[in-house]
């Protein structure tokens, strides 16, 4: 059955953000873990509501194509998690605010720790004659220092202002991938440039994207592939137990349908589960005593099988 959050929170489509949050309340209360509610209709129900609010959103991000050769814009790089952008979590971001004068060169636009000179307007006195003898006024080249500043100052670079940055809360758009151009309007913001961020996508805590497929990367130690035992590893709704199957040899790839990043309709892709197999070179003596004991025990039925 295809994704249906009106279905999911039992309104009626074009439904309004107050009725959008009235329902997910009014079914949060029943569907709550902690209420005895069962996680996977909770999680469905948490993701109907985030879907939806996410419409209604002034400040939200639009997935482009590409950066534009032209216009009033300012382009960044947004650096984000895997994890982060498979779940379209909230992330901060600075964009440019209003202008300020510069605290380091004191709105002059020079740098006043560097070169310096006398004025030659002056002649270093700092004023200069209006009536000879009679009347004298600030030196208009110097300001009345006596003295000049060669060089630009290095923070506005000689505009006397800086821009003081505003730090604001986005949320990721679902579906957007590593290498996506997300676009916030100038309008929406009430700036006077449109916002531009590349994406860059970084791999924690095991989770990274392959393509446009999210991965999350789990080490078997040696051992346990030996014994077939079992391993627990991260999900994006939490941790869970693997039986290891009993062809691994080095890696192998598992996976778990709908389990992975979200889509832009709201429904999920695949997880890929990376199994990687370890051979860990730090190993006490006492436990390669005991790999060599197991060595012998196997060499011994191996030769025993051949002879018999």
């Amino acid at each position: 059955m295809a994704f249906d959050p009106y279905r999911i929170l039992g309104i009626a489509p074009g439904a309004k953000p107050k009725e959008i949050k009235e329902a997910f309340r009014r079914k949060v209360r029943h569907l709550h873990p902690d209420a005895g509610g069962e996680e996977k209709l909770f999680l469905e129900l948490k993701r109907s509501y985030d879907f939806l609010l996410e419409k209604y959103s002034p400040l939200r991000l639009e997935i482009v194509k590409e950066r534009p050769v032209k216009g009033n814009y300012v382009f960044s790089f947004l650096d984000v998690t895997a994890e982060e952008l498979a779940l379209g979590e909230k992330v901060t971001v600075a964009i440019p605010g209003p202008m300020i004068e510069c605290k380091a060169c004191q709105g002059t636009g020079k740098n006043l720790s560097g070169r310096k000179v006398k004025c030659t307007l002056c002649e270093g006195l700092g004023k200069i004659d209006l009536v000879k003898g009679i009347s004298q006024v600030v030196c208009p080249e110097c300001g009345g220092v006596g003295e000049k500043w060669l060089d630009l100052c290095p923070k506005c670079r000689g505009k006397g202002v800086v821009s003081k940055d505003i730090e604001i809360t986005l949320k990721l758009p679902l579906g957007a991938r590593p290498g996506d151009i997300l676009f916030l309007s100038g309008e929406k913001l009430k700036a006077g440039v449109d916002l531009y961020f590349e994406l860059i996508v970084h791999e924690k805590d095991g989770f990274y994207f392959e393509g446009n497929r999210l991965v999350i990367k789990v080490k078997v130690p040696f051992w346990e592939v030996a014994l077939r035992g079992e391993i627990s590893f991260r999900t994006l709704e939490g941790y869970e137990k693997l039986k290891i199957p009993e062809d691994l040899s080095r890696e192998a790839y598992l996976v778990f349908p709908r389990r992975g990043a979200y889509l832009p309709d709201g429904s999920r892709d695949d997880l890929l589960v990376k199994l990687e197999v370890y051979f860990p070179t730090n190993l006490p003596d006492e436990v390669f005593k005991k790999l060599e004991e197991i060595k012998e025990i196997v060499k011994e039925d191996k030769n025993g099988s051949s002879n018999s």
